[in-house]
């Protein structure tokens, strides 16, 4: 697949676009700032999971309207953030299979982790051979959850694309759907990903600025992946 195409081409549909889509997030991102700092105030992460779920449900399918319009090159409008709420149940029930499957590899990645460090700080206590092993288990496990964890991800990268286009389609079905369209384009997809790596490493240093750009930018090149992808799996059946 070429990335640098499907990038470039999002470039272009972005221009004269700006006044929507970033408006549009940075009101996205001023509801999100409310709800976590009324999320930090009671002190309660659970709270923080919470209101992130249902802003998701609430808002983030009204995003995805506004930049899968750009990428198609139709008109579209910062009003349009709000207009997404009937997909409110599926896109929450989608949101939390993510967000439960983010905790409990997030959970196991902390035992493996500390695990490892209780060996790694008793190792003159225990027995050389045993130690040695236990630090090669713990290392070969921390490693396997984390890819596990990001090829899951990347399997279910489209879930939200596939529910706008298929809002019919039962929740799991959605998912199923985009392991299916991600079988072959994994590496694809972390390599358009990577590519923003140095754009969002230099958004820190311009205090946030940089990414009034880059956000869009990247949002709009997914969207033109997801097509890229189904493109090209017309093509192959």
């Amino acid at each position: 697949m070429n990335i640098s195409k499907i990038k470039t081409k999002a470039a272009k549909k972005l221009k004269g676009n700006y006044g929507v889509i970033v408006p549009a997030l940075l009101i996205y991102a001023l509801i999100t700032g409310i709800f976590y700092t009324t999320a930090q105030a009671v002190y309660n992460e659970s709270v923080d999971i919470l209101f992130n779920i249902l802003i998701t449900g609430l808002l983030y399918m009204g995003l995805l309207e506004i930049v899968i319009k750009i990428s198609k090159g139709e008109k579209t409008k910062v009003a349009n953030l709000f207009s997404r709420t009937d997909l409110f149940w599926k896109a929450t029930a989608a949101t939390i299979i993510l967000t439960v499957f983010t905790l409990i590899c997030t959970i196991l990645e902390s035992i493996a982790g500390k695990s490892l460090m209780t060996f790694f700080v008793n190792e003159a206590h225990i027995n050389v051979m045993v130690s040695a092993l236990m630090i090669m288990i713990g290392i070969i496990l921390c490693s396997a959850i984390a890819v596990f964890y990001v090829i899951l991800m990347v399997s279910w990268s489209q879930v939200y694309y596939i529910l706008y286009e298929n809002e019919e389609m039962p929740v799991l079905d959605i998912f199923s759907r985009s392991m299916d369209l991600m079988e072959d384009y994994k590496i694809d997809y972390l390599l358009l990903e990577l590519s923003f790596l140095g754009w969002l490493i230099a958004g820190i240093f311009t205090f946030g600025l940089l990414y009034l750009w880059v956000i869009p930018y990247m949002m709009v090149t997914e969207a033109n992946f997801y097509y890229e992808v189904k493109k090209k799996e017309k093509k192959q059946s």
